[in-house]
This record gives structure tokens, sequence and C-alpha cells, in this order.
């Protein structure tokens, strides 16, 4: 799967995943390092689960939202989403199979926090 992180914020390339998990972050340790002091070092976490992407908050004070909504464990992030990390706007693109279902205006929990291993990553595969 591959997916396109459209800037709504600046003129910059698009940044694109194609390897899953991936962590977001302002740490260098981060698979995708951002240059914006008001997240966390490790902000969130990228999954692929089915065909469908997920978004889970690690835990920031500042937190990450889709579509306006802070997600508060983890949420399917569907394409055309606007993915927020901290001051950065994204709009989400990739090609899904299964039809989104009608949004609620409060996001929904799906699951519990991802495990602690997903602090302990590879070397970044891109920078932002």
């Amino acid at each position: 799967m591959k997916l396109e992180l459209i800037r709504l914020d600046r003129q910059e390339p698009a940044v694109v995943l194609e390897q899953f998990p991936v962590i977001v972050g302002l740490d260098h340790g981060a698979d995708i390092c951002l240059d914006d002091s008001s997240i966390g070092h490790y902000q969130c976490m990228i999954d692929e689960t089915d065909g469908v992407l997920t978004v889970w908050d690690l835990g920031t004070k500042l937190g990450t939202q889709i579509n306006g909504v802070r997600v508060s464990r983890m949420e399917s992030l569907w394409p055309g989403d606007e993915l927020t990390i901290g001051k950065n706007r994204f709009l989400a693109r990739y090609d899904c199979a299964t039809a989104p279902p009608p949004r609620t205006k409060a996001a929904e929990p799906l699951a519990s926090r991802p495990p602690a291993s997903v602090h302990r990553r590879r070397q970044p595969a891109a920078q932002a």
C-alpha cells in the first residue's frame, strides 16, 4: 500500500509512505521527522490493517487530529481525510477497497494504545 500525505500548510513535496507501521515525531529516531517543536518526540503511529490505514496518538499533550477531531487512541484514516500533527496539516491519499463508514462528531476509540515496542524503531525512512 502507498500513502501520500499531501501538505496543506506549505508548498513542499508530499510525504510518501509504503511500509508500515510508521512513527511520526520530532525525534530523529522517528520514521518521519517533522521540524515542529510543538509535537512530541514520538507523536503518532500510522499502521495498515486489512487495507485500511489507522492512526494512533502516542499519548502526546497536543494530540493528533483527523478532520479536526482529536484521536484519543486509534482511528481509521480514510482517503481524503485531513491529518493534523502539531502545526502540520496533510491530506491523506491512497487506494482503499473498503468504503469508509459515515463519520460521527467524536472519534471513537477502536483499541488500546499500541505496544511500547513501537518506540524502538529502525532508522528514519524519510524526513519532512
